[in-house]
């Protein structure tokens, strides 16, 4: 549309200045008809008087009829110029009364060159004796009985002619600014109508992004209908691959957890140290089974399209959850969630990212718990700080707090894997991990994820 836009107005704007040219070329040969009139009636009219040894004299027979001619200041004139020669020392003139004791006076060049072009015809702007602005037509002939040419010239106040041009280039460029205005409101409902179910095709692919619908909807036009129909097959192949990416999780799940489990009892029945090692390491390769195969998990539901969480439910629930879990502590979790926020992936991963972070929180602080849900400063993502009053972690302890199976106090009980799951689930939705200080003293933990609309 801008386009469009941008191309129709330079071609209009020369098109107005073409017309007002024409226009003006026309305005200005109709204008100066009356005035190659006047001078052909002073041509015909003019008779020579021959005298011995004196200046031939030029008389008019017939003065012209437009009674303009012969009011003063009227801004017709015309006048009749013999060039000084031998017998006389300057010009003589004869002129119109309504010149009013003034005088059409032409520069040195065009004296020259119609003195020098006989039956030239010359047409220039001039200041006329009343101070406007003439159009002259002036043409030198030579006359029965004279030794050089004679300058006949009419002019016209040209003000009605300008005024005319001027009035007509603010009628052209309103004509054609107004035609722009149009083109431009054309162009944009055509395009508005025209592309009205691409605009609704977006809609309804956002509508299965943000999990508000399970397939694009809609009627459609038969050139766009072939889009929506693979757009459909495209979301279920999406889904028919998350699926099975899932079931061989699954399946590799059961695949080692059984050998393991073998391992773990006959490592229990053998009370050797070679039994204690191979029980020690058969835990641990448990754990990191565990620990991957739930990363893999999330990392294939991450890639699933249209689902959704409600955070404060989700967190809601947790928290009175671990109210259960840690009895033994008096605890006292706030929560401070901006209405309208949803998690855009799957509810069992951000149960288990919040449920890590507050498990956490309940663990190491001393019985206060605060949760804050707010719009992240990158658009489509949500911030969830969870702080606690507890000790707190050093700063040059960050990294090694979210490296997998990391503990910084063996007091507590746990696996290690709290923070670096909830940062590996982070990462598998394109968002992550910093951790901080909060205002109580303890730990502030920040998640950014990914938010659907409301």
């Amino acid at each position: 549309m801008r386009g469009a836009a941008l191309w129709a107005l330079p071609l209009l704007a020369v098109t107005a200045f073409a017309l007002t040219w024409l226009y003006r070329s026309s305005t200005y040969s109709i204008f100066e008809e009356p005035l190659v009139s006047t001078v052909t009636s002073l041509i015909s009219t003019a008779e020579t008087l021959p005298q011995d040894n004196a200046p031939t004299i030029i008389a008019l027979g017939k003065e012209p009829l437009d009674p303009r001619y012969q009011r003063a200041l009227s801004g017709r004139y015309w006048q009749i110029t013999s060039p000084a020669n031998q017998y006389q020392s300057e010009d003589s003139t004869i002129k119109s009364r309504s010149l009013y004791g003034g005088d059409l006076g032409f520069g040195a060049g065009e004296r020259a060159q119609l003195l020098a072009s006989p039956g030239l015809k010359l047409s220039t702007n001039m200041t006329g004796p009343d101070g406007e602005n003439l159009r002259v037509v002036a043409r030198s002939v030579i006359l029965p009985n004279m030794d050089g040419p004679v300058i006949m010239a009419a002019a016209m106040d040209q003000a009605p002619a300008v005024y005319a041009v001027r009035k007509f280039a603010v009628l052209a460029v309103s004509l054609m600014g107004g035609l722009v205005l149009g083109l431009t409101a054309a162009v944009l409902l055509q395009v508005r109508h025209g592309l009205r179910p691409l605009f609704d095709l977006r809609d309804r692919v956002a509508d299965v992004r943000e999990g508000r619908a399970s397939e694009v909807l809609g009627d459609y036009p038969r050139e766009i209908a072939p889009l929506a129909r693979e757009l459909n097959s495209l979301i279920t192949h999406n889904r028919d691959v998350v699926e099975r990416a899932r079931t061989h999780v699954s399946n590799l799940a059961h695949a080692l957890k059984t050998p393991l489990a073998v391992l773990t009892n006959e490592a229990d029945k053998d009370k050797t140290a070679l039994g204690g090692i191979v029980g020690r390491q058969t835990a641990t390769m448990t754990k990191q089974v565990d620990h991957h195969l739930a990363r893999a998990r999330a990392a294939s539901r991450a890639q699933a399209i249209g689902a959704r969480t409600d955070i404060e439910k989700s967190i809601t629930d947790m928290a009175r959850m671990m109210t259960r879990i840690h009895t033994q502590k008096d605890l006292y979790i706030t929560q401070n969630i901006t209405n309208g926020i949803v998690f855009r992936g799957e509810k069992a991963d951000f149960d288990e990212m919040i449920g890590n972070l507050l498990d956490n929180g309940c663990k190491w602080g001393k019985g206060r718990v605060d949760v804050t849900v707010r719009p992240a400063s990158e658009p489509g993502f949500v911030e969830i700080l969870v702080g606690d009053d507890g000790a707190g972690i050093a700063p040059s302890d960050y990294a090694t707090a979210l490296a997998r199976g990391a503990r910084l106090d063996e007091a507590i009980p746990g696996t290690g894997f709290g923070l670096s799951i909830v940062d590996d689930l982070a990462r598998a939705y394109k968002g992550g991990v910093t951790l901080g200080a909060s205002d109580m003293g303890g730990l502030l933990v920040t998640v950014t994820l990914p938010s659907a609309g409301a």
